[in-house]
């Protein structure tokens, strides 16, 4: 419950969050994080097929923080069912 108050409140403000807040965020939902190419973060769930890629620039561009959004999304979804 408390993941998706955190998702509602990323949604607001997808221009001002911290590599380090999504880093938290991602993991309390379950994901591993490994490094990609150059500083590229790649994040795994056992119940997604494939993974979720973030450049950890400060503040993330939008875009990530909505792929990772829905990453999160797609996950609780899967253990609501």
């Amino acid at each position: 419950m408390i993941l998706r108050k955190e998702l509602a409140n990323l949604k607001k403000r997808r221009r001002s969050v911290k590599p380090q807040a999504m880093d938290a965020l991602l993991r309390r939902a379950g994901f591993e994080r490994r490094h990609g190419k150059g500083d590229h973060w790649i994040y795994t769930h056992s119940k997604r097929a494939y993974p979720l890629t973030i450049d950890p620039r400060n503040p993330l561009l939008p875009v990530y923080v909505g792929k990772a959004i829905r990453a999160i999304e797609e996950v609780l979804d899967d253990e609501d069912d």
